[in-house]
């Protein structure tokens, strides 16, 4: 997990705030938070609870007090006045990021297994620039994934600026080395990012 972290802050840099955490050791939810997942599965409320300790961890590094993190109506975390987030889970890990809007507008944070797209996705997730660049890549499959991460977290990093709901085929995404850059045929803006396999994971932010 401290691996983990440190890529993160390598991503991210210093003022931003980083929660790593096990879904495997139990988490607690503050009572605005267990509402969310009152109906849930109990691995989907085991994940939501890792997730918001996590969150908490995020916003110690920012000098703030433990608070809850309800959802909102559409399912977004609901962060304190003044900070921006965003949280990400998969079976193993969960990682939610945070700063103070002075220093970043909007943050969106993905983690995903570093296992191949599976190839009838391709065509729903990326476009036919983004599939000309898969051509040349050595491992298409896993080349793939890291698009889908990386719309993933520029989806997150957007919807707090814009409230829209788009599609994987109105996003553009440009990776060059470990960083990338999000482009949309909508009126949105662009945002820029970072992206690392990591520990069998894909870890992915988008920030503007």
């Amino acid at each position: 997990m401290d691996n983990l972290r440190d890529a993160l802050r390598d991503m991210l840099g210093p003022k931003a705030g980083i929660g790593v955490t096990d879904p495997a050791v139990t988490s607690t939810l503050w009572p605005e938070e267990a509402a969310a997942v009152s109906r849930a599965i109990p691995k989907r409320e085991t994940e939501f609870a890792a997730g918001r300790h996590a969150a908490r961890e995020a916003l110690a590094q920012l000098g703030l007090e433990p608070m809850a993190i309800p959802q909102g109506a559409d399912r977004a975390p609901v962060w304190p006045e003044g900070i921006t987030g965003s949280i990400s889970h998969c079976a193993h890990c969960c990682i939610a990021v945070a700063a103070h809007k002075a220093d970043y507008q909007s943050l969106g944070v993905d983690v995903e297994p570093a296992t191949p797209l599976d190839a009838d996705l391709i065509d729903v997730i990326c476009t036919p620039s983004e599939q000309a660049w898969l051509a040349d890549q050595p491992n298409s499959g896993l080349a793939a994934k890291l698009i889908f991460s990386a719309k993933e977290a520029f989806y997150k990093a957007q919807y707090p600026l814009t409230g829209e709901v788009i599609g994987f085929d109105a996003v553009t995404v440009a990776i060059t080395d470990s960083r990338f850059e999000a482009t949309t045929t909508l009126a949105l803006p662009s945002m820029k990012g970072a992206i690392r396999v990591h520990d069998d994971l894909i870890v992915t932010v988008a920030y503007a």
